[in-house]
């Protein structure tokens, strides 16, 4: 989809600490072998912040840098992947209250890693298809601990580190004048074909506590590919889904790939291959780890704020969930805001409803 006079106003990041992989590696929490493939240095880490709380933050701080009115917001969308401190509630209600209040509408996305991008198309179809909607606040969270998740053991090549961030979008006159880009196109599409990759082939679960945990989605690989799929099969449609949704919002936008100035993909290595690294964000990603949903709008957000990017540059958003669902979102850079780098904003007051 081409987008008109939809802007983004400003956006934040909130990460966990700092830790070493070899602090993991050296305590037996991460196979070294793993370790040298993956190729991360650092992994982000929430001791006791919970990822409501690092969205409020994070909401926070997008909303300060913007020149948006609170009340003006008539959407906050919250995309997550991990558990998110409650079971059977909406930690987008939760945000809004502790944000910008009001009556816009809350909504909770689980769309896996392209939650993010799949909360931004949202939001942007949300504002151009309501004309007395004036601006949308996008949120992600999620935190990676045991015992539902061993960030370093669950899942293959993707260790996982802990943040959240915010994104406003914004439309009219006033925000074509103070945002920070312009939001140009994004697509989504999905390709079911190996949806069971990462679903398993056990029977469903029947309760909540019947859960096998930690989540071990390498079986859950090992059982699909036992049907008769293959890995190569299942990277390859990936790999294509990926790319066509990039292709088609990059045509959409009027861009050719060569004028892009930065892509951010999802916190892996596998995703940065074949581009020049000062193209990407992988020296920045390496650092951090995969942050579920979070992934392209901190990225976004660390460029920003170390002043990576200037008015006029190009920016391709591009991410993959499971299932398996594909997004990508083009922008223009329209000026450089003067943001301090701050990676953990302060929490909010009270770590607990």
């Amino acid at each position: 989809m081409w987008w008109n006079d939809i802007y983004v106003s400003a956006s934040a990041a909130w990460l966990g600490r700092r830790e070493d992989v070899r602090d993991a590696v050296a305590e037996g929490r991460y196979d070294a072998a793993d370790a040298v493939r993956d190729d991360y240095l650092a992994i982000r880490v929430s001791d006791d912040v919970h990822p409501p709380d690092m969205a409020v933050a994070a909401a926070r701080l997008a909303m300060e840098r913007s020149a948006v009115p609170a009340g003006d917001v008539a959407l906050l969308a919250h995309a997550s992947v991990s558990f998110q401190g409650r079971d059977h509630w909406v930690p987008a209600s939760y945000i809004q209250s502790r944000t910008v209040a009001g009556s816009a509408t809350a909504l909770d996305i689980r769309q896996s890693s392209n939650g993010g991008l799949a909360a931004l198309d949202l939001a942007a179809s949300w504002l151009a298809a309501r004309p007395e909607s004036r601006a949308a606040l996008v949120t992600t969270a999620d935190r990676y601990g045991l015992p539902e998740f061993d960030r370093y053991r669950s899942d293959s090549s993707l260790p996982r580190g802990d943040g959240a961030t915010a994104v406003v979008l914004s439309r009219g006159a006033r925000a074509a004048t103070t945002a920070v880009a312009r939001l140009l196109s994004t697509v989504l599409l999905g390709d079911s074909t190996h949806e069971g990759a990462y679903r398993g082939m056990r029977p469903w679960g029947e309760s909540y506590g019947g859960r096998d945990v930690p989540v071990d989605l390498r079986a859950r690989t090992w059982e699909y590919l036992a049907t008769g799929a293959t890995g190569e099969e299942v990277v390859a449609t990936l790999t294509a889904g990926q790319q066509r949704a990039l292709k088609q919002a990059l045509s959409e936008a009027g861009v050719e790939a060569d004028d892009v100035a930065r892509f951010v993909f999802p916190n892996g290595r596998w995703w940065h291959r074949g581009l020049d690294p000062d193209r990407t964000t992988w020296e920045w990603g390496r650092q951090v780890g995969h942050m579920g949903a979070g992934d392209q709008a901190a990225g976004f957000t660390h460029l920003v704020e170390t002043r990576a990017l200037r008015a006029g540059d190009h920016v391709v958003l591009s991410g993959a969930g499971v299932g398996m669902n594909f997004g990508c979102a083009v922008l223009e850079m329209l000026r450089t805001p003067d943001w301090d780098p701050v990676e953990t904003p302060p929490s909010p007051d009270g770590r607990t409803p």
